[in-house]
C-alpha cells in the first residue's frame, strides 16, 4: 500500500525546487528591469517573472506541489518588490546630474519614499506588477496542479491480449540522478556565492564587490540554467516512452496521449491500461487507420539514425510524416534501450557531467573579477575621489591629507558637552548646541554619540552627500581625506575628517568628526549660505577638532547600562550621566542624558528608555521623533490620559518656546493610589529628535536631600518647577 501510495504521490524535491524557483525569479527580474528601461510597465514582465519562478520550481524539485507553490509564491513576491526597488533606483540615476552610485541610491529608496509623490509612484508601479504576476501565475499554478483527467481503462479482461505486443523502455529516475547532480551542485554554489557574498558585503559595506559579486553570480546562473537545460529536460523526460512493436520503434508522449506527466507516478493497473492503449493505438496506424490522439502523442521514427552519442544521450534523426527530417535526443536513463540495432544498450547509470562544476566557477569568477574591474569607484570615501589619467597613484603611495590651516581665534571659549571638551572662538554667538559666526553668517551645530565605530563615523560625515548627491542644486563634494579607511590621524588617540558638500546656489554644508579609540565620536557641522568664505569655515573647525578632549567611558552594548555615573564634569552630586540607545543618526549609537544616580536604572524599549528615582524624584527619559517639543508633549499627555487615571481638571496650560523648540506640561495623575505630580518636558536635540523627559515627585519617598537633587536637575536643563519645589518644603 506505501508504495502505491508513493506513485499516485511522488514527491517533489525541495531543495532543488527552490533553487530552480530562485533562478527563474531572477530571469523575471531581469525581464521586469528590462522592459522598465524600455519606458514601461510590461504585463509581459509580470507574467514572465510568475511563469519563471513556478517552472524552476517544478524543472528542478520534479514536479510541482503545493508546498512548491508556496515556495514558488513566496520568490515571486520578495523578488517583484526587488524588482521594482531596482527599477525605481535606475530611474532615480537616469535624472541625477551628477554621476551616482546605483547601491547608494538603492540603500537610500527609504528616504526617496518619504516623499508623497515619489512614494505614490512607487506603490502604483508596484500594485501593477503584482497583478501582472497574479495574471501570469494564477493560471500556471492552477494548471500545473490540477490532477491530470483519469481515462477511463476499458473494456479489456485481465486475461485479454492487446491486438500487438511490444516492448515498453521507461526513463530510471536513478540512472540520471548523477547527471542531474552534476547540474543542481553549480547552480546551488551560485545561488550561495551570491546570498553569501551579498550577506558579507552589506554586513562589510564593501559596495564595490557587493555589485560584482550579485551581478556576477545573477548572470553566470541564467547562463548555466540556459546552457543546462536540455540537459535537465533529458533528466527529466519521465513522460517519454519508447515502444518497439511491429517491427518499428515509436515515441509516446504522455502528456499528449493520456495527461500523464510521470509514468512511474501511476499505479501498476494504470500502466498495464495505458500500454494496452498504446499498442492499440498502433495497431490501428500500421493498419493504415486514422490516429485517435492529436499530434505528437504517439510518432512513429521511421528511419532513424544515430548521428552522435556520448555518455549521456544519442543524437538522432528521423522522418517525419512530411517526410522532413527531424532532430531527437535521446536519454541513456532507459535501461536495455538502444535506438537502432548493433549499438550497445544502456547497461547503468548515466555518469556525471562534472564539466558544469568547473565551467560554473570559472565563468562565475571571471564575470565577478571583470564587473570589479570595471565598475566606477563611486560610493564611499575611495568611492568618490576623483580619478583622472594623471592622477592615478603609484605603487606604494600613501593617500593624500588636505592641508587645512587652523585659525586660532583671539578669544576662546571652552565648552562641556557630553562629557566632550572643545573649543570654540567666543565671538561666537551660542544657544543650545549651536554657535552662530555673524562675520561668515555660519552656523555650527554640535552634538556626541557613542558606541561607533569608523564606518558609523562616515555615516555621518556623508549624510549630506545622501541628502543633496540627486538634488538639481548638487554642485560637489570634496574631504579632508579619501580612501578606503574614511578617517586619517588626528593625534594618537583619535582620527578624524572633514566632509563638504556645495550646491549651486552657493550654500555650502561642511561636516567635521573626530572619533576617539574609546568609539566616541564629536561632529561639528557648518552651515553656510554662501561658500566663498568656505577656506574661514574650514579653518574654524580644523582649530575645534584638534581641542578637542574626550573625558567620558567607553561605551559599548555589552556596558551602556552599567556605565552610569555621578557627573564629575558637572560638579554633580546627586545627578548621573546615563545612555540611551538610539537610531537616530542612521546607526545604532548611544548617546548621554542626566537623570538622579540610582544603582539600579529600569532600561526599556529595548535600551531606548530609562527611569531612576533617588531622595523621592523621578525622571523617565526616552528619545522620540516628532514634529515639534509641542507636539512630543502632547502625545505623551495622551499616553497617560489613555490609562483612564489622569486627572483632567489637574493638566496646566503648557508652556511653548518656539524659538528654543522646548515645551513642558504639568500632569497630574494616579499611580498605585497615590497622586502623582508630573512635569512632561521635551527639547530639541537633533533635527527631528527631541529629549523626553517625565519628572515626577514621589512624596512618600522625599527626603532632606530631595531640594537639593531637585535644584540639581533644574541647574542641567534650564527648567524651574515650583509645584516639584514645593514637595521639599
Amino acid at each position: 500500500m506505501d508504495l502505491e501510495w508513493e506513485r499516485e504521490n511522488p514527491r517533489d524535491n525541495v531543495i532543488a525546487g527552490t533553487v530552480g524557483a530562485f533562478l527563474g525569479s531572477l530571469i523575471g527580474v531581469a525581464c521586469i528591469v528590462i522592459f522598465n528601461k524600455l519606458g514601461y510597465v510590461s504585463a509581459v514582465s509580470g507574467v514572465v517573472m510568475a511563469v519563471c519562478a513556478i517552472k524552476g520550481y517544478a524543472l528542478l524539485g520534479g514536479k510541482l506541489t503545493k508546498r512548491g507553490a508556496v515556495i514558488s509564491g513566496l520568490f515571486i513576491l520578495v523578488m517583484t518588490y526587488v524588482a521594482t526597488k531596482l527599477c525605481f533606483a535606475l530611474a532615480v540615476m537616469e535624472v541625477a546630474t551628477e554621476e551616482v552610485s546605483f547601491f547608494l541610491i538603492y540603500q537610500s529608496i527609504g528616504l526617496f519614499l518619504e516623499d508623497s509623490e515619489l512614494r505614490r509612484i512607487f506603490l502604483g508601479e508596484l500594485a501593477l506588477q503584482y497583478l501582472f504576476t497574479l495574471v501570469g501565475g494564477i493560471p500556471t499554478l492552477i494548471s500545473s496542479l490540477r490532477k491530470p483527467v483519469k481515462r477511463p481503462e476499458g473494456p479489456a479482461e485481465p486475461d485479454e491480449q492487446p491486438p500487438i505486443q511490444g516492448e515498453f523502455y521507461a526513463l530510471q529516475k536513478d540512472w540520471m540522478r548523477p547527471l542531474r547532480l552534476s547540474v543542481f551542485v553549480p547552480l546551488l554554489v551560485i545561488m550561495a556565492i551570491s546570498v553569501g557574498g551579498f550577506i558579507a558585503t552589506a554586513f562589510i559595506q564593501e559596495t564595490r564587490w557587493m555589485t560584482a559579486i550579485v551581478l556576477g553570480g545573477f548572470i553566470s546562473g541564467v547562463f548555466l540554467l540556459c546552457w543546462s537545460i536540455p540537459t535537465l529536460q533529458l533528466c527529466n523526460a519521465f513522460h517519454i516512452l519508447f515502444v518497439r512493436a511491429g517491427g518499428k520503434l515509436w515515441r509516446v508522449d504522455l502528456q499528449r496521449f493520456c495527461s500523464v506527466q510521470n509514468w512511474w507516478s501511476q499505479s501498476s493497473s494504470k500502466q498495464a491500461a495505458i500500454k494496452w492503449d498504446v499498442l492499440c493505438e498502433i495497431s490501428c496506424l500500421l493498419d493504415g487507420e486514422a490516429p485517435s490522439y492529436g499530434t505528437g502523442a504517439l510518432t512513429e521514427l521511421k528511419d532513424l539514425q544515430v548521428e552522435k552519442e556520448d555518455n549521456w544521450s544519442w543524437t538522432c534523426f528521423y522522418e517525419s510524416e512530411n517526410g522532413k527530417r527531424k532532430k531527437l535526443r535521446i536519454s541513456k536513463g532507459y535501461p536495455d534501450f538502444c535506438p537502432v540495432s548493433g549499438m550497445e544498450r544502456s547497461q547503468g547509470p548515466t555518469p556525471a557531467r562534472w564539466i558544469f562544476v568547473p565551467l560554473s566557477f570559472a565563468v562565475t569568477a571571471a564575470l565577478i573579477a571583470g564587473i570589479w574591474v570595471l565598475d566606477m569607484p563611486l560610493v564611499g570615501p575611495v568611492w568618490n575621489r576623483p580619478q583622472t589619467s594623471d592622477s592615478t597613484p603609484e605603487g606604494n603611495t600613501q593617500p593624500e591629507v588636505k592641508s587645512i590651516p587652523t585659525r586660532v581665534p583671539e578669544k576662546i571659549t571652552e565648552y562641556e558637552m557630553s562629557e566632550v571638551w572643545f573649543r570654540v572662538d567666543s565671538g561666537f554667538k551660542y544657544s543650545r548646541r549651536t554657535f552662530l559666526d555673524g562675520n561668515t553668517g555660519t552656523l555650527y551645530r554640535a552634538y556626541v554619540q557613542y558606541g561607533v565605530d569608523a564606518s558609523d563615523a562616515w555615516n555621518t560625515l556623508s549624510q549630506h552627500i545622501s541628502e543633496y548627491r540627486i538634488s538639481p542644486l548638487y554642485d560637489r563634494f570634496d574631504a579632508v581625506y579619501l580612501d578606503q579607511d574614511p578617517l586619517t590621524p588626528l593625534n594618537e588617540t583619535s582620527r578624524y575628517n572633514i566632509v563638504s558638500v556645495y550646491l549651486t546656489d552657493g550654500q555650502a554644508f561642511h561636516t567635521a568628526a573626530v572619533l576617539s579609540d574609546d568609539g566616541t565620536l564629536f561632529t561639528m557641522e557648518a552651515e553656510q549660505d554662501a561658500s566663498d568664505r568656505s577656506e574661514d569655515v574650514l579653518a574654524n573647525l580644523m582649530f575645534t577638532l584638534e581641542s578637542v578632549r574626550f573625558e567620558g567611558p567607553a561605551v559599548t552594548e555589552e556596558n551602556y547600562q552599567s556605565q552610569i555615573h555621578v557627573s564629575e564634569v558637572r560638579d554633580c552630586t546627586y545627578m548621573a550621566t546615563a545612555y540611551l540607545k538610539t537610531d537616530l543618526f542612521g546607526h545604532d549609537a548611544f548617546v548621554d542624558l542626566y537623570v538622579p544616580y540610582s544603582d539600579s536604572p529600569i532600561y526599556s524599549a529595548g535600551g531606548q528608555a530609562i527611569r531612576a528615582e533617588a531622595h523621592g524624584l523621578r525622571v523617565y527619559a526616552t528619545i522620540v521623533p516628532g514634529e515639534n517639543a509641542k507636539a512630543v508633549v502632547d502625545a505623551r499627555q495622551q499616553e497617560l490620559a489613555a490609562t483612564g487615571q489622569t486627572y483632567e481638571d489637574g493638566v496646566d496650560d503648557e508652556m511653548y518656546r518656539e524659538d528654543l523648540d522646548a515645551a513642558c506640561k504639568l500632569t497630574v495623575y494616579e499611580e498605585n493610589g497615590q497622586k502623582r505630580q508630573a512635569v512632561l518636558y521635551a527639547d530639541s536635540k537633533w533635527e527631528g529628535y527631541y529629549l523626553l523627559r517625565e519628572i515626577t515627585g514621589l512624596p512618600e519617598l522625599v527626603d532632606e536631600e530631595y531640594p537639593a537633587a531637585l535644584k540639581e536637575l533644574e541647574g542641567i536643563i534650564g527648567l524651574t518647577m515650583p509645584v516639584l519645589e514645593e514637595l521639599g518644603g
